[in-house]
């Protein structure tokens, strides 16, 4: 099989088909709630609908009634010794034979699926059952199986009983169990599949379709067949987002990098949701790890060997391993606000001052306890290689100090993806150390407060306090003492500062001695795909994913956030392009997050476009 259809390609060969034969065609159509149908098509006769066609669309190279019209079985709750109901040949299209009574149901199916034995059998059930087949491909549809609405099914049923009380009986009590076994007991759990109800748009953790979608494509990475099947079943799934998201985070740490991905995060995850401007951080990691897989797998040939030279691992593996665990420690930066409202709420403990003392976490000497100060050591020597020793000691300082002082969640995940790394069985794993270790970098530097300071303070970040006028502290003492500010932005340096100015600046905002060595040294300057590719692409796909991340307070509604229209991989000059196309309704202050984005990033292969804006990640935020 040469190449593998994508589920939009073949909607749109299929809507330009019936249209093209006189019908109205209307994809996964909210008019049709609860039934959510792939493509709807309809003729219409004195504004009167005369014709309705649904098409069901599946790219799988094998079809089988074991896969598509399985035997469900339902069990009674409050009688588990009763036998359970069970309906034959449940799936979909069987639910939108009774749901649209009127309608010809199709399957369509890929020109390349084997036609063999499991196929003629399911063929030959779809002939029984009334559901026709379509032989796909973008030079032509062939009608392989013709299809019978279930009104019509049931007349010519009835016109053969020849007017026998007996036969009529036995017709019509077949076509009513089977019509309320799918309209009753179906809901659980094939009705609540996305491919018939949709789902909630502004949902927590609503992983995004487009993106979905493009899992379809992949060709080079090592889990494509994964992600594939992922994308093909996603709208036939009944569970939910984060269901969906640990399921596959679990799967592909066990096959590809024989580790087991810790359950914690899950859990804590509906604790954290308790604060209202907390934004959601267990699906977002799934769906970086997915906008990443597509832009590796596009740039594969080109970056893949250089990387498997230098560190003898797979790229795609270390990205796995870096995505899907870039927030895993949120929840321990964020103790002290679920900790404390867990004592207000659980032991009715008032006092500030008793909940500061109940909630003291003593990382500092933890770390000590649990030897993870190496772990910090091996991260800041894999970072750069050619530094003094001083150098080393200054950024050794900051990662400790981050991880101690400002339990920044980062660094905190960075460190327990290498002790779990440490504590897995060596047998079993399917990545090296080497491998590890660039993960752990990016996921330690992917946050803005620990990239800003690499790179050199631009005041993004910096604030030792908020002013009454709301402006920040440490931006308004550097405007009164006329330092080089940008007049158009506020909060961005002009492009050259001299090293003496920023020593300057860090000392009158009275920033400590250990933020203020990285800070003025830039000590890794500006992130480059070529030399980071890792931490590049996490910063790079952590910044543009938005959709499904809403908070429950009023004051940072949904609006404020984007959402992922397409991405797109050109090829210009014989250079690989990304373009990733937001769309939001706030788009200035997405523009904003994508300017400081812009300023740390140096690589103009990657660009991003917000509401028709674009910007190239080439180094120069602010403008």
């Amino acid at each position: 099989m040469d190449k593998e259809y994508t589920l939009i390609e073949m909607l749109e060969w299929l809507k330009g088909h019936y249209k093209k034969n006189g019908y109205k065609p209307d994809s996964y159509s909210k008019e049709f709630l609860p039934a959510r149908v792939a493509l709807y098509c309809s003729k219409t006769k004195n504004n009167k609908v005369v014709e309705e066609i649904i098409v069901e669309p599946t790219t799988d190279e094998f079809l089988s009634i074991e896969y598509f019209f399985p035997t469900l079985s339902i069990p009674n709750v409050e009688m588990p010794e009763a036998h359970p109901v069970r309906i034959p040949g449940a799936s979909p299209v069987r639910f939108y034979q009774y749901y649209f009574p009127n309608a010809k149901i199709f399957f369509a199916y890929p020109d390349y699926a084997k036609e063999n034995d499991k196929f003629n059998e399911f063929k030959e059930f779809c002939q029984d059952k009334g559901i026709g087949l379509l032989k796909t491909s973008k030079a032509s549809i062939e009608e392989v199986v013709s299809a019978c609405s279930s009104f019509d099914k049931i007349c010519d049923q009835l016109v053969k009983a020849d007017k026998s009380r007996k036969k009529i009986e036995h017709i019509v009590s077949e076509h009513l169990e089977n019509n309320l076994h799918y309209l009753v007991y179906y809901p659980e759990p094939v009705y609540t599949r996305r491919a018939i109800t949709g789902r909630e748009e502004d949902a927590k953790g609503v992983i995004s379709f487009c993106l979905i979608d493009k899992q379809q494509e992949l060709k080079k990475t090592v889990y494509k067949g994964k992600l594939k099947e992922l994308a093909s079943k996603y709208r036939q799934e009944a569970d939910s987002d984060y269901d969906i998201a640990e399921k596959y985070t679990k799967m592909l740490w066990k096959k590809y990098l024989g580790l087991e991905y810790p359950n914690i995060q899950r859990r804590v995850e509906s604790i954290l949701q308790r604060d209202e401007v907390y934004r959601e951080h267990f699906v977002h990691q799934f769906q970086v790890f997915l906008i990443g897989a597509y832009i590796l797998d596009n740039m594969y040939p080109e970056i893949a060997g250089e990387f498997y030279k230098k560190h003898k691992c797979r790229i795609e593996k270390v990205w796995l391993a870096a995505s899907t665990f870039h927030d895993f420690n949120y929840g321990l930066q964020n103790f002290d606000t679920w900790l404390l409202q867990f004592f207000e709420d659980t032991l009715r403990v008032k006092n500030r001052q008793t909940k500061e003392n109940l909630n003291l976490l003593n990382l500092d000497s933890a770390m000590i306890r649990e030897a993870l100060f190496d772990k910090i050591v091996k991260m800041t020597y894999q970072l750069k290689h050619d530094w003094e020793e001083v150098d080393k000691e200054h950024v050794i300082s900051f990662f400790y100090e981050k991880a101690v002082r400002d339990r920044n969640h980062g660094v905190l995940s960075a460190i327990s993806l290498l002790k779990l790394y440490d504590e897995s069985n060596e047998k079993t794993r399917k990545i090296n150390m080497k491998g590890i270790l660039e993960a752990a970098i990016a996921i330690g530097c992917h946050d803005e407060d620990v990239w800003e300071s690499l790179c050199g303070c631009q005041g993004y970040r910096r604030s030792s306090g908020k002013l009454p006028s709301g402006e920040d502290e440490c931006l308004a003492k550097c405007t009164r003492e006329s330092l080089l500010w940008s007049s158009k932005k506020s909060r961005i340096y002009k492009e050259k500062i001299a090293e003496d100015t920023n020593k300057n600046i860090a000392a009158k905002l009275g920033c400590e001695k250990w933020e203020r060595e990285i800070m003025c040294g830039r000590t890794i300057d500006k992130i480059e795909f070529e030399n980071y590719p890792i931490l590049f692409l996490l910063i790079f796909c952590d910044s543009i994913q938005d959709e499904g991340r809403i908070t429950s307070s009023d004051n940072i509604s949904q609006i404020d956030l984007s959402k992922l229209i397409d991405v797109f991989i050109t090829t210009e000059k014989n250079k690989i392009l990304t373009t990733v196309n937001l769309e939001s309704n706030n788009a200035e202050k997405k523009k904003d997050e994508i300017e400081r984005v812009a300023w740390c990033l140096k690589d103009e292969r990657f660009r991003v476009s917000i509401n028709g804006t674009l910007k190239k990640m080439d180094g120069n935020g602010g403008g």
